[in-house]
């Protein structure tokens, strides 16, 4: 039996979604992971985007609601959080547990919207 913390198997489910998805397969996602010491999950990148975002998809640590955060130029250096503001309570979507779908499609239209479609 393998047991995976529970806000990476949130995260990984998304993951699976977006690796089906006939919209993305033809986009370079990074995938990576991350952690904050109490959160973690991955992060998400469009390398064929222009506008340099990485998205990161986790459970929060106060409450089972899905995280979806991101950060332009984000290094992923040590103390380096994939977040949008400074604090724990700013990020970019919330979704109640179990909505996976409704986050990964969220996630999908950030990770399409830096695309350019000309």
């Amino acid at each position: 039996m393998v047991l995976l913390n529970e806000g990476l198997n949130v995260s990984f489910k998304i993951l699976n979604l977006i690796k089906k998805d006939k919209d993305l397969k033809d986009y370079k996602i990074c995938v990576n992971c991350f952690q904050n010491g109490r959160e973690m999950g991955l992060t998400f990148g469009n390398l064929d985007g222009t506008d340099n975002m990485t998205y990161c998809v986790y459970e929060h640590r106060n409450s089972d609601d899905i995280i979806v955060n991101g950060k332009r130029n984000w290094t992923g250096w040590a103390g380096d959080l994939p977040y949008a503001g400074e604090t724990k309570y700013d990020y970019i979507a919330s979704f109640k547990a179990g909505q996976i779908r409704e986050c990964f499609l969220k996630l999908k239209k950030l990770l399409l919207k830096g695309v350019n479609h000309d």
